[in-house]
């Protein structure tokens, strides 16, 4: 049964994530990124969960999981993370070990209260300068990034920065900041976009992945002719030593963000020892035999197995997206659920209702699931999957038991993902239940008051439009002489590039520019907007990228 969760995403989190594999000791490791999860060690003994987590969602998870041990091995400066943690582990009564890098490893421990707190109850505060302080080797150490960036703006010359892409965008005060910027971030999708949307390209962007060796941190610093190289004091786990001298050797000099002092907290040597003692169950024996605590793992799975409930799927349409217009079967699910999967987009909506709806003593939550609830409700993890190999990825790795609900826009049976998905699940022999829901289409025929019992639908999400392919139909639909050439309604789901105002100048070229068109954007949210014209009215339309077209093709 696991009782241990350690917060990484460094290479400390890694190497106490290796340890607990090598020894068998059940954990469940915290990380934030895709990126950051495949860099752990695959073990059936460890719980990988790749999200980030708020101070409440920590507390959430320490309680549901009655986790006893948390190990906070996140960066040192990582100052939120950390603080979450501490408060979390306060409020769950969580006993917290701080896993510190570098030269705070040795000679920095503290005793703790059981909640990873000085004993004592006294903080030692941090020494910040209100100045940058220079030393004799062309190192200029500031106290943050902002700090950093004020003092830059009076230098010139390429600046080589080091310290991620999360705090990049406060580089953007600086003069030139496109073309004197060139950063080195990890080599992952969130990463690039991030600096993408920063403008930050070509050759002013490195993604590798570290350890660097003073060698290669000269030669990208030679390349990018950098006078400035901006880090973080990250210790010898960080390469920091390495990239001073790599400054040095190409006459570059650095700006260095101080570490904030943390007076209590131990080295990975240390963490892997309590773990040991916690984990063995004596706090003054380091350890039981390694077959010993085998024999117990495997007691405590058998018989997490034995009470865990069985697994389930349910494929769950949510409708547009506004509460009012998800089915109580959705709500109820949503509710329900150990596991919730989706797009970033669906999750928002799920969030929305546990905020609305999940006191299970609220008048709204009874009126909306049809039913009080004699059990306290507990939250879901929720993780932003909803690519049929995700999500059956999702599945192979997870242990638990109970529904796992997998989020769609719409309805389930209308331009959905949910038929691949439907499809894996048998061929795995996964039970699931699909829970239909209300389709934007079908919403913006009943606010504009039409039927849409005979239309015809496109879509282009996640798919290529196929314009032509429905014009000959409506060309087959005039020539018919039947009820047909009477025209009907033509629905299009908009996504991308594939604009409102771009498929009616294609309709207008095609003779349609006098027909009967309706617009509607952000449909059953507070800011929905429905606008009604025509096509050619509409050739220089802009719309969100949540909108629905539709079209009468003929005819009043």
């Amino acid at each position: 049964m696991c009782r241990l969760l350690i917060f990484g995403g460094t290479t400390e989190g890694r190497l106490l994530a290796e340890f607990c594999a090598e020894h068998r000791i059940p954990a469940f490791i915290s990380v934030v990124s895709d990126y950051g999860s495949r860099l752990l060690p695959q073990a059936s003994c460890l719980h990988i969960m790749k999200r980030p987590m708020d101070q409440e969602e920590m507390a959430d998870f320490i309680r549901e999981k009655k986790i006893e041990l948390v190990v906070d091995a996140t960066h040192p400066y990582a100052l939120l993370a950390t603080e979450n943690i501490k408060k979390a582990c306060r409020k769950e009564n969580a006993v917290l070990l701080r896993c510190l890098r570098g030269e705070e490893e040795e000679g920095r421990r503290r005793p703790t209260d059981g909640k990873g707190q000085p004993a004592d109850g006294k903080e030692q505060p941090v020494n910040e300068k209100e100045q940058p302080e220079s030393d004799e080797n062309s190192v200029v150490y500031v106290s943050d990034v902002e700090e950093a960036v004020r003092f830059l703006q009076g230098t010139e010359g390429n600046i080589f920065v080091t310290t991620g892409s999360k705090e990049l965008s406060t580089f953007r005060k600086l003069p030139d900041f496109e073309s004197r910027v060139f950063a080195r971030v990890l080599p992952s999708i969130e990463s690039v976009q991030q600096c993408s949307l920063l403008g930050i390209s070509g050759k002013h962007l490195i993604c590798m992945q570290g350890p660097f060796s003073e060698e290669l941190n000269a030669a990208m610093m030679a390349q990018t002719d950098a006078r400035w190289m901006v880090t973080k004091e990250t210790g010898k786990n960080g390469g920091f030593e390495e990239k001073l001298a790599a400054a040095g050797r190409v006459g570059a000099s650095a700006v260095v963000i101080r570490r904030r002092h943390e007076p209590d907290g131990m080295g990975v040597g240390e963490v892997k020892e309590e773990i040991l003692r916690w984990y063995s169950g004596r706090r003054d024996d380091p350890g039981q035999k390694r077959e010993e605590r085998a024999e117990r793992v495997e007691r405590e799975e058998r018989e997490e197995r034995e009470n865990r409930q069985p697994l389930r799927a349910a494929l769950v349409g949510i409708g547009p997206g506004g509460l009012e217009q998800m089915t109580v079967n959705c709500v109820r699910t949503i509710l329900e659920s150990s596991v919730l999967l989706g797009a970033p987009r669906m999750l928002e909506a799920a969030k929305m209702v546990w905020e609305r709806l999940g006191d299970k003593s609220s008048e709204n939550s009874r009126k909306m699931t049809g039913r009080a609830e004699e059990r306290e409700r507990v939250k879901p993890r929720m993780e932003p999957l909803y690519l049929p190999e995700d999500v059956i990825r999702f599945l192979d790795d997870y242990e638990g038991g109970g529904t796992v609900t997998v989020l769609f826009s719409g309805d389930t049976g209308f331009y959905s993902g949910t038929k691949k998905l439907a499809l894996a699940l048998s061929e795995r022999n996964i039970p699931f239940e699909t829970e239909p829901g209300v389709s934007s289409a079908a919403y913006l025929a009943s606010r504009l008051g039409i039927s849409w019992e005979n239309a015809l639908f496109l879509t282009a999400h996640g798919r290529t439009l196929d314009l032509e392919n429905a014009l000959s139909r409506l060309e087959q639909d005039r020539s018919s002489g039947g009820k047909q050439a009477e025209g009907r309604w033509m629905f299009i789901l908009l996504s991308g590039s594939e604009t409102a105002g771009k498929l009616c100048r294609q309709l207008s070229e095609a003779g349609y520019s006098r027909c009967r068109a309706a617009v509607g954007e952000r449909l059953s949210y507070p800011e929905e907007r429905i606008r009604r014209g025509t096509v050619g009215e509409f050739t220089l339309i802009s719309t969100d990228s949540l909108a629905v077209l539709a079209v009468k093709t003929a005819g009043g």
